[in-house]
């Protein structure tokens, strides 16, 4: 009898973990399912290998490495990686692994991790909702040392009907979240859907049509525009992964918005302007929410700049870059002056 108690018991603890792990798995793919449609859209990987991936790896977000370091995909250092790293005991013990500034990040690594290595070019041949194939194709490549590699992402996937986000595009994520999960807090989704949603006119597949067009057609050219005429073809991206426009003289925040269709509120609020007059020409005009680093280590102040130039030169927050060298707002850098973008100045 006591046994047979023992085993309901058993039972009832193993069920209690799966129903947890479950819970753990779903919040993992609300958090992350519109950066991984995001990257999709990019660099043509499966959204839903890259979130099975991601809950593999951290085990539903739980892991060191993505609490510790913001890497979700267990990307070891390798000989190329310049950045900050963690130790962690893998295959061996004390293994170097990247660090990252955020989440987004670790997530453009993955991406560019698999679309710049020639040992998984025959993974961006296949079908891009072929998950199964593309499953085994990276097992098949090496990315895993597990033999079942590609069976548990495969479980994942269907598990989690994962495959449904490699149907839809990123404007989608919120209403098929709710289809497959139930409610869910917009905010969790996109901490800042409230001032991106309304008119943002920056569609990443228009830019990269545009990007590939100009690209095709670049030697068929016989005149080219010094300004060009469709707004559009003004769009640079940044190395901060953002895009935005320089600011050319005369212009002025109502007509920046009237040419790409979105708010003047938000155009300010991206690019942290207290009034419209204080646009400035030359300067770095955002479409989207800077970031709270920058892709470089370190400035060097130039004769001229302020920390408000220097900010948007770097697409991050002026808030941060304060932050990050322990001054006071509104205090301004001498030339010459070294400012730090990642990391944080040491104290005096």
């Amino acid at each position: 009898m006591r046994k047979k108690y023992f085993l309901y018991f058993l039972f009832a603890i193993t069920w209690c973990k799966s129903i947890l792990a479950q819970d753990r798995d779903i919040d993992y793919v609300q958090r992350y399912a519109l950066l991984a449609v995001k990257e999709m859209e990019i660099y043509k990987i499966p959204a839903s290998i890259t979130l099975a991936q991601g809950i593999l790896e951290t085990g539903g977000g739980q892991s060191k490495l993505a609490n510790q370091a913001n890497n979700h995909f267990g990307i070891k250092c390798k000989t190329e990686w310049t950045g900050e790293t963690i130790t962690h005991d893998d295959d061996a013990l004390g293994e170097c692994f990247r660090k990252y500034a955020s989440v987004e990040e670790s997530y453009r690594d993955h991406s560019k991790f698999l679309a710049e290595r020639p040992y998984y070019k025959n993974l961006f041949e296949l079908n891009l909702t072929d998950y199964k194939a593309w499953a085994h194709g990276l097992k098949k490549a090496g990315y895993a040392t597990n033999p079942r590699y590609a069976y548990i992402l495969i479980n994942k996937i269907e598990k989690l009907h994962l495959h449904q986000f490699d149907l839809i595009s990123n404007q989608d994520v919120y209403d098929q979240l709710v289809k497959l999960y139930g409610p869910v807090s917009r905010k969790i989704v996109d901490p800042s859907y409230e001032e991106i949603l309304p008119k943002n006119p920056v569609k990443v597949a228009e830019i990269q049509a545009k990007r590939e067009e100009k690209e095709a057609n670049k030697n068929f050219t016989v005149e080219e525009s010094t300004t060009p005429s469709n707004p559009v073809d003004r769009i640079l991206e940044h190395p901060n992964h953002l895009d935005y426009i320089i600011v050319e003289t005369g212009e002025t925040i109502k007509k920046i918005a009237d040419l790409f269709n979105i708010s003047q509120k938000n155009l300010m609020l991206y690019n942290e302007l207290k009034s419209p007059k204080d646009l400035k020409a030359g300067q770095f005009l955002f479409f989207n929410h800077k970031k709270n680093w920058g892709q470089e280590q370190y400035h060097t102040v130039k004769p001229g700049e302020t920390m408000y130039l220097i900010a948007q030169k770097h697409a991050m927050r002026v808030s941060k870059l304060y932050y990050k060298n322990r001054m006071e707002k509104g205090q301004e850098p001498q030339p010459g002056d070294i400012l730090y973008l990642r990391g944080r100045k040491p104290k005096q």
